[in-house]
């Protein structure tokens, strides 16, 4: 009976637990999406929650336009609601049962012929185009990766390091496809576009800086230096006065002046 007490009053304390905040609760939800995220780096967490809203308006408008679409065409919505059910479906074969599509009837009209016509050239362009798009990225892939990884070799970068930049650079991609302009992204390309144009000033001004001061120099040096006489005339010299000898008198007459 002892036994029976502790287990249901332990069952009881269980219970009475209170429940956790709103705040606990959405922490452990983001702590389960994103477990390498730390959680106390306001920076790190407000970034990531950025990034979440960023996916998530862009999944909100994608899902705006689809209902937009359905709502314009009872057909579609109908179509997309049979092929959730369907793993092969095929949207000929469900017109033809659904909408009495008479394919015979169509491929007599030469007006409807010609739209298929124009739709099926329109197709092989694209196509075209997807190969050729396909092509350049066979090519161009490498060059770029040696590239990014001889940059990433000058700036000191480790691998770790090469690949999330590379990652963001992918993510500005993604979120430009999506109608996202990153406002930090703008920053950073403005600034690293005046970079040559601030480095050429500073290089001038320094050459500038460098010129006054030797012209300083040069003018100290001048005040500093002993006043010349200006021309090429040698300076001119005054004889010294002539002293007379003075009279000796025991030698009358003897003034001769020396």
């Amino acid at each position: 009976m002892a036994d029976i007490a502790e287990n249901v009053n332990e069952v009881g304390q269980q219970s009475a637990a209170p429940a956790p905040s709103k705040r606990d609760a959405f922490r452990g939800r983001i702590s389960k999406r994103y477990p390498d995220l730390n959680m106390d780096d306001e920076d790190a967490y407000y970034d990531q929650m950025g990034k979440t809203m960023d996916e998530y308006e862009g999944y909100e408008a994608n899902s705006r336009r689809l209902r937009e679409s359905m709502s314009k065409s009872p057909a579609m919505a109908e179509m997309l609601l049979a092929a959730r059910d369907q793993e092969d479906f095929d949207p000929v074969v469900w017109m033809v049962q659904q909408r009495g599509l008479d394919l015979d009837a169509l491929q007599g009209d030469p007006e409807y012929a010609q739209k298929l016509a124009d739709a099926h050239s329109a197709y092989m362009e694209k196509r075209a185009k997807s190969d050729e798009i396909e092509a350049a990225m066979a090519e161009n892939m490498p060059k770029s990766i040696e590239a990014i990884r001889a940059k990433a070799q000058e700036l000191g970068l480790d691998d770790a390091k090469a690949e999330e930049v590379v990652g963001q650079m992918f993510q500005v991609m993604d979120d430009m496809v999506n109608g996202i302009l990153s406002p930090d992204i703008f920053a950073l390309l403005a600034k690293g576009g005046s970079y040559d144009a601030d480095v050429s000033a500073a290089h001038d001004e320094g050459r500038a800086e460098g010129l006054n001061q030797k012209i300083d120099n040069k003018l100290r040096t001048l005040d500093a230096a002993p006043e010349r006489v200006s021309g090429s005339q040698a300076p001119i010299r005054r004889p010294a006065p002539k002293q007379k000898r003075q009279s000796n008198m025991f030698l009358a007459g003897d003034e001769d002046e020396v």
